[in-house]
């Protein structure tokens, strides 16, 4: 059962899905109405699950399912991986991108994991210029976290 992000409890789940570019307006539309009827029907075991999305920076989705109502199952978690390849393939987005996601504005700019060491001894990626953090698992990480200076991330070793 969906239910609006912001009224998701600091203990739920979450996952972030990185796009590879920003989405159209249409897009958004479709991904919006795409995953507001996949949580509004959730279920894990036949159990429904209290969940919810938002997109944030037009290029990252995150999901959340609020775990002392239902627990998300690996069958779940794969119907939820199947709404983002659907929506990839109708879409030509990659929603599995694990570059390293810079805020620059309201704007990504996606650095290849394997260049970041050359984009730091270039001056292109500052200590305390904003990322993602992309493995952040449960919400209040993700309100208080998510975002952080490079320097308090895993690029840190880089500075």
């Amino acid at each position: 059962m969906y239910i609006p992000f912001e009224k998701m409890p600091d203990h739920a789940r979450v996952w972030i899905y990185q796009a590879n570019r920003p989405f159209k307006p249409s897009e958004a539309q479709q991904i919006s109405q795409t995953l507001e009827n996949g949580t509004q029907s959730w279920e894990a075991h036949g159990a429904p699950l209290q969940a919810s999305f938002e997109i944030r920076f037009n290029q990252v989705v995150v999901v959340a399912v609020n775990e002392s109502v239902n627990q998300a199952s690996g069958c779940s978690i794969d119907a939820s991986t199947r709404w983002f390849k659907e929506l990839a393939a109708n879409l030509t987005i990659d929603f599995f991108n694990r570059d390293l996601a810079v805020i620059r504005g309201e704007i990504l700019e996606l650095i290849p994991i394997s260049q970041i060491k050359s984009h730091v001894e270039a001056g292109n990626i500052s200590p305390t210029d904003i990322i993602l953090r992309p493995l952040t698992e449960q919400i209040t990480a993700y309100r208080s976290a998510w975002l952080c200076p490079a320097n308090e991330s895993y690029i840190s070793r880089h500075f």
